[in-house]
């Protein structure tokens, strides 16, 4: 019995620690993202079944991931003022609130504010939710973002499934309806679980008094702080630099590649089976690459993963008119785990270099994060329109791969 209870430890231990504050806050997100997933699939699908083209598309996903990038640097100045867990509750709800008016009206004009609303509750609750990451005790930040990042892949797992036997009984009114339900009750869930995990947003240096925190003029002194850590440091600018560039282009493939299998004349169901395996494939796998990252510099997992994620674009773009499903998987899972890698880096890298200034380092974390795939959707929508999806996918997949190599010879002369 002893024995069976120690191979039960020595199996537990295997896995990458997870610190309280880190299991609250992967939890919420994980219960935030299921319920967006369960449409969110089959979103660009819906697009074009209400007569949106695929330029069209391109430019929806701007909008949104726009005002992301936007209402981040308002965010900014509301988590000086609010406990970030107050701050990431109203974000979560506003996800409700997005799927309740996709139900009540399809009239354009309420649709365009209904992403206005999404953007800015994706914001709210991006930059909260980061900030209390980057904030928390714990010896690898790299392990805490690798978690953070990988709970949209684990609810992958499961609700696109339901989302799709939803829709296929009640249609798309029904899923929205089950969303609205479970992002109103992980509001109440994530105020109650994370309130108790950062007591105070408020900034407490030596260098900046109670009355100035709260103040516009303070937020940007502190800009002006970080643009001065940050000049002189030209390995930072360069690895920075690369993945901003680098998500531009995976943007692309994020918002079409449902669209791209669909233009290879794999069904729906087809389309629910690969995502949901892809995502189960995940799970293990993100496990022994989160151990991996903790091991590693920042710097050399962002570039290690903008490596890989060119190479599978590359292959993608090459041979998508030969592969087969099970080819498609393996893209998935390889292109899942290298955004990982690049994501918990760029975060950890962010939380080290702007330690004194973690409220401006979520907020760059999360302009650097969406507003680099929202201009990848709309050129991508541009480029696919008129040289097709291969094509655009191997362009995209060449450029990646080599701002990858080029930032990591250049991190190899360079110390960071």
């Amino acid at each position: 019995m002893f024995g069976l209870l120690e191979n039960h430890q020595n199996l537990y231990s295997w896995f990458p620690k997870m610190e309280k504050t880190t299991f609250d806050v992967s939890l919420v997100h994980f219960l935030l993202m299921f319920g967006y997933k369960l449409f969110s699939l089959y979103y660009p699908l819906f697009l074009i079944s209400i007569g949106f083209s695929i330029m069209n598309v391109g430019s929806i996903y701007l909008l949104t991931y726009s005002v992301i990038a936007i209402s981040s640097v308002i965010i900014n100045y509301y988590i000086h003022k609010f406990n970030p867990s107050k701050v990431a509750a109203f974000g979560i709800f506003g996800y409700g609130i997005f799927a309740l008016l996709m139900i009540v009206s399809h009239n354009l004009t309420v649709f365009y504010i209904a992403q206005i609303i999404l953007g800015f509750s994706a914001a709210a609750w991006l930059v909260s939710l980061k900030l209390i990451l980057m904030k928390s005790e714990t010896d690898s930040h790299s392990r805490s973002f690798g978690w953070f990042y990988s709970m949209p892949h684990y609810a992958a797992a499961f609700a696109p499934v339901i989302g799709g036997i939803v829709i296929w009984k009640f249609g798309f009114t029904g899923v929205f309806v089950l969303s609205v339900i479970i992002q109103f009750a992980n509001t109440i869930y994530a105020y109650a679980r994370l309130n108790g995990n950062l007591t105070s947003s408020r900034r407490r240096h030596v260098d900046v008094s109670p009355t100035e925190v709260s103040s516009t003029i303070s937020i940007r002194k502190n800009y002006t702080k970080i643009f001065n850590i940050i000049k002189p440091d030209k390995t930072f600018i360069v690895i920075l630099t690369s993945l901003f560039a680098a998500l531009i282009l995976v943007g692309i493939y994020r918002a079409f590649f449902v669209l791209f299998l669909k233009e290879l004349h794999f069904s729906q169901e087809e389309i629910i089976r690969f995502i949901s395996l892809a995502a189960i494939a995940y799970l293990p796998l993100s496990i022994i690459v989160i151990k991996i990252v903790e091991k590693f510099r920042d710097a050399k997992t962002i570039s290690g993963g903008m490596t890989l994620e060119g190479l599978i674009t590359i292959m993608l773009g090459t041979f998508a008119s030969v592969v087969n499903l099970i080819g498609m998987f393996f893209v998935m899972v390889i292109s899942s785990l290298s955004a990982l890698t690049m994501e918990s880096g760029k975060s950890a890298l962010l939380s080290k270099k702007l330690k004194n200034y973690q409220e401006e380092a979520s907020t760059i974390d999360t302009v650097i994060t969406t507003l680099g795939p929202a201009i990848g959707a709309l050129f991508g929508g541009i480029m696919i329109f008129y040289i097709g999806f291969q094509n655009t996918f191997l362009i995209a997949g060449v450029i990646v791969f080599l701002l990858g190599l080029i930032s990591w010879f250049y991190k190899l002369n360079h110390k960071l």
